[in-house]
């Protein structure tokens, strides 16, 4: 018998940015390469020039399976996804944003390029890790509002290429390690400009999962905290930005006050403490202390 012939790649392209977890980049990659449909293209963005000769070697040991280039960013995880995603060309029709944590089954894309339709901008599937379901998805069939905004989460998210690219991708003063008090929102920022863009239209996918390391029961007390506050700074902004109403900031902070009784097992009182520190200065739109280091993780 012959050769099997291998399913046609997907015109998906995979920007990764990588802060040289390279075991995990490893694994995510090998979900890549054991696809039942390829992407067309994977792209790793870094920002530490002396490591390109671990990442080098890595992309290599891929080479017979998956089309990898590498490309160096300004630090912060919005400008390395907007870089790697400019290295794609027209061959490429959507753009997802992994982690360089995040794992997938092999029929990962064969399942969710069913929802990827020509009428659709933005396919959002369930993210989830070992204490569960990350974010609320609204019915299939539901509208994009900012409220169920916050549902859409990166690595859990596919995106219309050229849409990306007519919105200008991602706020690369929002998000992890950006240059700024700033250090999630992204996300939700991104979707909400997307959505003033004429027949924009989004897919809710609650049956596809991307697999996530926690959000952060794997952190020490301190960097766990500092987390919460500055991840609660950004999205502080976002409600600040869009121009939420007063009700749903509100709502946002009790919501804060509230975690050590709504969900005990992920948080402390400490934990709260500094999610709610974090959310007003959001909302006040500056940080409330005079430390100039604002990264929501040390590394």
């Amino acid at each position: 018998m012959g050769a099997s012939v291998p399913h046609p790649a997907v015109p998906v392209g995979v920007a990764i940015t990588t802060v040289g977890r390279w075991d995990a980049l490893r694994n995510l990659l090998g979900d890549l390469a054991t696809q039942t449909r390829r992407p067309c293209a994977v792209t790793i963005a870094h920002h530490d020039p002396d490591s390109a000769a671990k990442l080098d070697a890595l992309v290599q040991s891929f080479a017979p399976q998956l089309e990898i280039r590498t490309v160096v960013s300004p630090r912060g995880i919005s400008n390395g996804r907007n870089a790697a995603a400019a290295t794609f060309g027209d061959e490429v029709e959507w753009l997802w944003f992994p982690n360089d944590t995040s794992r997938v089954d092999a029929d990962f894309f064969e399942r969710v390029f069913t929802h990827c339709t020509p009428a659709t901008t933005v396919c959002a599937v369930q993210l989830a890790d070992r204490e569960g379901a990350r974010n609320p998805l609204p019915p299939a069939g539901t509208k994009l509002t900012r409220r169920n905004a916050w549902g859409a989460i990166e690595p859990a998210t596919l995106y219309r290429r050229d849409a990306f690219m007519t919105v200008g991708g991602f706020d690369p003063s929002m998000g992890s390690g950006a240059d700024s008090p700033w250090q999630s929102g992204e996300g939700p920022d991104l979707l909400l400009r997307m959505g003033d863009l004429e027949g924009f239209s989004i897919a809710w996918v609650p049956g596809i999962v991307v697999k996530a390391q926690t959000e952060f029961a794997h952190l020490p007390p301190d960097e766990r905290r500092r987390k919460l506050r500055n991840y609660g700074r950004g999205a502080g902004n976002v409600l600040r930005k869009w121009r939420y109403p007063l009700w749903y900031k509100a709502a946002h902070l009790v919501a804060a006050a509230m975690m050590p009784v709504r969900n005990p097992a992920k948080f402390g009182v400490r934990d709260s403490a500094a999610l709610l520190v974090g959310r007003a200065e959001g909302l006040a739109g500056r940080p409330f202390s005079r430390n100039t280091d604002t990264r929501a993780i040390l590394r």
